[in-house]
């Protein structure tokens, strides 16, 4: 995710569900790789004005901020605390990043009191935290969140509203669609990475299916190997057997925004309804004579 957001120095970089800051620490050591270009007062705002991050668990908060020291960011802006309960109608520019990476949780609760904090109201923290990523992602900035399937299938009212609004008001221009078992052992689930940008509405989006050609276990888990192939048709889009284009138009027609390679898809062959009775009938006569077979067998015992 990092290497096809490329962070450059003076952006602001944000994740909002931290955990033990794996996303801010990975793109720290993107942007030291590129140290001696930097002038000082670069070095000096990646040090201090660069990484932020919020942490709920008291744990993971500890340990973020700890890895965050041990890689050399001076002085990390992690704080602790639920994200959700911020009410993002608040939410002004000054208080937007330029860049958003985040694994959200998914699979919890959120009760009605959290959920009055969002214009759009669900019990799904997938789709409190994505609205949040949406309101706090600045004017011409690039985010790349990970999401549940479900999030991308399922079309009922919060669901359907959400992702509206992301098609209509941001550029969803890529979908990295991931093999069951990336986070195994913690969760079998199937997951996306949307990567969108608050620069317009969106015309098309362009998918990518990462497909490993061993299932995905807790010792065999996803490399950069599998992925490297993605991140080298980010920027053009090309279309391949793994990759192809779906207008917004055409996912705005039901909002089903999950994966379809058409490289996979066959043709249905619809048959006549006069052929269909015949197949239906042919069947009958076949089921009716086992059943006689099965009847004299029984008649001789």
């Amino acid at each position: 995710m990092i290497k096809a957001i490329d962070p450059q120095a003076g952006q602001t970089i944000y994740d909002a569900a931290a955990g033990s800051c794996g996303f801010l620490v990975e793109a720290f050591d993107h942007l030291k790789a590129k140290k001696s270009t930097l002038s000082t007062e670069q070095w000096d705002f990646i040090q201090r004005d660069t990484f932020f991050g919020f942490e709920k668990t008291s744990l993971a908060y500890v340990m973020g901020m700890m890895n965050m020291i041990l890689h050399g960011i001076e002085s990390p802006n992690l704080f602790r605390g639920n994200t959700l309960t911020q009410n993002i109608r608040d939410i002004q520019e000054k208080d937007r990043y330029d860049i958003i990476l985040a694994n959200p949780p998914f699979g919890g609760k959120e009760k009605s009191q959290i959920q009055q904090n969002f214009p759009i109201q669900s019990n799904a923290t997938e789709l409190l935290f994505l609205q949040h990523f949406m309101k706090t992602l600045k004017s011409g900035g690039k985010a790349a969140i990970v999401v549940p399937e479900g999030v991308l299938f399922q079309t009922n009212s919060a669901f359907k509203q959400v992702k509206q609004e992301l098609l209509e008001n941001f550029n969803l221009h890529t979908i990295l669609s991931l093999p069951a078992g990336v986070f195994l052992p913690y969760s079998g689930v199937k997951t996306n990475v949307l990567f969108f940008e608050r620069s317009g509405g969106t015309s098309d989006v362009w998918y990518y299916e990462c497909e490993p050609e061993q299932k995905l276990t807790k010792n065999k888990p996803i490399t950069d190997e599998h992925l490297k192939e993605f991140v080298e048709l980010y920027n053009s889009r090309e279309t391949t057997d793994r990759s192809w284009t779906v207008s917004a138009s055409k996912l705005a027609e039901d909002y089903d925004l999950s994966a379809k390679n058409p490289a996979k898809q066959k043709d249905a062959k619809h048959l006549a309804p006069s052929d269909i009775l015949k197949q239906i009938r042919t069947k009958e006569k076949l089921v009716s004579g086992l059943l006689d077979e099965i009847e004299d067998l029984l008649a001789e015992k």
